[in-house]
């Protein structure tokens, strides 16, 4: 009897470690990264360079490297509109999924985690309005569907963009920091 009972004592115990490491597993694959981009744009150029495209799209200074298995049996071409999402690496986007309109993933990236407050990042959200005589914008974050003001007075003047020029519903990818918990502080935009 002693030794059934340590035997179901074990394999509660065992149990319980595969689930608490599959948790965990399961977190860490969902964890925010300042270094994560996920933007939307039209593709411009595009080349074929071994098991991967080199892909520029219609905005920004990215060049984004999308490994053809990301692809899958979908065609990408020049002018198809994409989100793209992957690790950035000075002016070079390593992708790691690509949607296209239609797909769940375009319109919510499931790999996109917002800002945590206190840090700095890539914010992805799409624009609500704009305050020019303030010197703001109000996005809605795609990680969870909050509308944020976002202060653009302290942009990068040596990636210029014409914030002015954006619209309600234009999608955007904010590079910032949190000046309070309502207001993310800009330093560059795509879109």
């Amino acid at each position: 009897m002693k030794n059934k009972q340590l035997t179901v004592v074990a394999a509660v115990v065992g149990l319980m470690l595969l689930l608490s490491s599959a948790a965990a597993f399961a977190q860490d694959n969902y964890q925010y990264r300042a270094d994560r981009i996920s933007t939307q744009g039209r593709i411009t150029t595009m080349t074929r360079e071994g098991d991967q495209y080199r892909v520029t799209l219609n905005h920004g200074a990215y060049t984004y490297y999308v490994p053809v298995s990301t692809v899958v049996n979908r065609d990408l071409r020049v002018g198809d509109r994409v989100r793209i999402d992957g690790l950035i690496s000075g002016d070079v986007v390593n992708a790691d999924m690509v949607a296209f309109p239609g797909e769940a993933s375009y319109a919510r990236d499931p790999m996109y985690r917002g800002v945590p407050y206190g840090s700095i990042g890539w914010m992805s959200g799409v624009v609500q309005s704009t305050n020019r005589h303030m010197g703001y914008l109000t996005v809605r974050d795609d990680a969870n569907g909050i509308n944020y003001k976002i202060d653009v007075r302290n942009m990068d003047r040596s990636r210029p963009i014409n914030v002015w020029g954006l619209r309600p519903g234009d999608h955007i990818t904010i590079n910032g920091g949190w000046e309070n918990r309502n207001t993310f502080n800009a330093t560059r935009i795509e879109y």
